[in-house]
């Protein structure tokens, strides 16, 4: 789904669901940290909650320069939906670029339960220049 299609459906959720309280919140950036930490493919993981709600919970990483953005992106949609949305409602769109891959999403618990949005933003890590040896 492009950005555009997505930003129409999430903003068709928020003007007819809540969004999440604190607890969901928590729950949700709880277990996208988790995902991401314990993925192998993402280091500097930061995850928080906000009141913005386009942007609920938020997350911003750096994965290895061994893998591609390609990979980024497909293992976060697998992530997104087998371990963290709710089974209900859920959409999710890319914009990837070259070093940068950055996901939107937004899933809704039930036909009158609440919503919570996520907007993860995750850069290559560069590769640490090695030293030239010394001389002894």
């Amino acid at each position: 789904m492009d950005l555009l299609q997505f930003h129409r459906m999430r903003t068709a959720v928020q003007d007819n669901a809540s969004p999440g309280k604190e607890t969901e919140l928590t729950t949700v950036a709880g277990s996208l940290r988790d995902m991401l930490m314990r993925s192998g493919i993402f280091e500097e993981v930061e995850v928080d909650h906000t009141d913005d709600p386009d942007q609920l919970v938020i997350a911003l990483c750096k994965f290895l320069p061994f893998f591609t953005e390609a990979d980024v992106a497909r293992h976060l949609e697998r992530m997104w939906g087998d371990r963290v949305s709710y089974p209900f409602w859920e959409a999710h769109a890319f914009h990837v670029e070259n070093g940068h891959v950055e996901f939107e999403a937004a899933t809704r618990h039930s036909s009158g339960g609440h919503y919570v949005t996520v907007h993860l933003v995750a850069q290559k890590a560069s590769i640490p220049v090695q030293r030239a040896g010394g001389s002894s």
